[in-house]
Formats: structure tokens, sequence, C-alpha cells
């Protein structure tokens, strides 16, 4: 508890968030949403292991073709954990990626399907 209470509020810099995500390897949600990429060879590549930043976040997935379109796929379990509503989380994501010029866009583990992925994305094409 001692090493929690010290912890708290502390900024981690970039480079200690790159390393710590460095270790992380892709969830089931983002391996299934990679197929689905990989399928129909669309133009968005994994970085949700830390190898690309927009300020102090890291998207799940980013567009390779010059767009400026950041992908995140969730659990709602897992982001009610560190943020008290989901809208509460999507909002602040949203708001740090739009003021690097970047569109994001929110799949959550019901939308992850060949038919909503393509659709989704083929609106921002």
């Amino acid at each position: 508890q001692k090493i929690r209470a010290s912890c708290k509020g502390r900024k981690l810099t970039p480079e200690q968030i790159k390393k710590a995500l460095s270790r992380r390897t892709p969830t089931s949600l983002e391996i299934k949403f990679q197929e689905i990429i990989n399928k129909h060879n669309l133009p968005y590549k994994f970085v949700g292991d830390g190898s690309f930043m927009i300020g102090r976040k890291n998207p799940d997935f980013i567009n390779i073709n010059g767009k400026k379109i950041a992908i995140e796929v969730y659990a709602r379990y897992y982001k009610l954990k560190h943020a008290e509503t989901l809208e509460e989380w999507k909002d602040n994501r949203k708001k740090i990626l739009n003021e690097y010029g970047w569109k994001v866009l929110f799949f959550d583990a019901m939308e992850v399907n060949e038919c909503n992925v393509l659709e989704r994305l083929g609106e921002v094409a």
C-alpha cells in the first residue's frame, strides 16, 4: 500500500510508457480484429505494443496509408476498471487524439465482426 500511495498521481515519461507496452501481447479481441484486417487486406497495422505513440497515448491500430485514423478495440469490462463511465474514457481518448489531428474509431467486443468492421472502415476510406 505504501508503494501504491507513493506512485499515485505520478506521470510516466513517454519512454517508460513505451517500455511497459513493449511487453504487451495482443488480446484475443485485437487478434480477431487483426485477422479481419489481414483477410481483406485493409491498410491498418497493430501498434498496441507501444511501437507508435500519439502524445502519451498508444492506440491499438493505425492507418498505414497516411490517413490519421486510429482504432481502439476494447472490452467494456476492462475499460470500466479505469474510468467512471465508458463515455468518459472515449471522450478523454478522443480529445487527446484529436489534438494531434487524429480521428479515432472505437470497436467494442460486440462490434468486432467482419460485416461491422468492413462497413465502418469503409465509411472513413
